[in-house]
């Protein structure tokens, strides 16, 4: 058994941060011990904390997560003070909206909290980014606010009941997604790499080859990466190449927070892996 922190939205806010990003974490924690904690271990990342509500009445979110012997996982949940997040939370934190370069929501916190985030963050000419997950429906009226949607096989079957076997199915899938508003697709697809989809393109990046150990966090060190590259003025596609590789390094690392890249490292296997392809060509 290994204990570590977690949680998609401060998942990725650490990995955002030790990419180099400016990084401002609004959410809700329990007045516990996992809450104090929590706080404290944003603190030492140099994530501004300083919009994080503490619930009395409720503990810090907490997962209980399985891994087995191929490196996949299954989680259980709770959602405790995570629960308690409310719009109003979000329109406390405006003045980070308004610095900010990309917003980044997922959906263990409620929806209504997404979609004022997005709104506020679309008002003020800023990137919104989108995982579905833990999944759920969801309504037109966020994904008509989102920028950009992460999610990965599972997810976008269940957004779009359309059923992913080969890589037309996948284009597919995002271009129904597309449909319901989001104005691009990052479709992440584990070994088989990702699809990038826009009204211009759609393009595949391939997975870094590694030894993985354990998947947990590379959702989240995917879509973190993906907005640090976005907010420095990289295209989709650029960013996400980048993205596969902050995924790539997590994977062969034990645990989710703990499994996250600083940017030397990511700079240098991806310029070691430019150079070998360019090698191979």
């Amino acid at each position: 058994m290994h204990q570590g922190m977690g949680g998609k939205g401060a998942n990725q806010a650490v990995a955002a941060a030790r990419l180099g990003a400016d990084v401002t974490l609004v959410a809700c924690v329990g007045h516990d011990a996992f809450g104090a904690e929590a706080i404290g271990q944003y603190e030492m990342e140099g994530i501004q904390t300083e919009f994080i509500r503490r619930v009395a009445n409720q503990p810090t979110g907490t997962a209980a997560i399985v891994v087995d012997d191929q490196a996949e996982n299954f989680i259980i949940v709770i959602p405790g003070a995570n629960a308690a997040m409310t719009p109003a939370d979000v329109r406390n934190a405006a003045k980070a909206i308004e610095r900010a370069d990309v917003v980044v929501c997922q959906l263990e916190t409620p929806v209504a909290v997404a979609i004022e985030a997005f709104r506020m963050a679309r008002e003020v000419g800023k990137c919104t980014i989108l995982t579905p997950s833990p999944m759920r429906r969801l309504p037109d009226d966020l994904l008509q606010l989102c920028d950009v949607c992460v999610p990965n096989r599972t997810e976008i079957e269940h957004l779009v009941g359309h059923t992913i076997n080969t890589d037309q199915d996948a284009q597919q899938a995002a271009k129904l997604l597309m449909a319901k508003g989001v104005k691009a697709v990052a479709l992440t697809m584990g070994s088989e790499g990702a699809y990038i989809v826009d009204h211009c393109e759609s393009t595949q990046v391939p997975v870094m080859k590694v030894d993985a150990v354990d998947t947990t966090g590379a959702g989240d060190a995917f879509s973190a990466a993906l907005a640090v590259w976005l907010g420095e003025g990289l295209s989709l596609h650029e960013a996400a190449q980048r993205a596969s590789v902050v995924a790539a390094l997590t994977v062969t690392r034990i645990g989710t927070q703990a499994a996250f890249p600083v940017r030397q490292e990511v700079d240098d296997l991806y310029r070691a892996n430019s150079i070998t392809q360019s090698a191979n060509r």
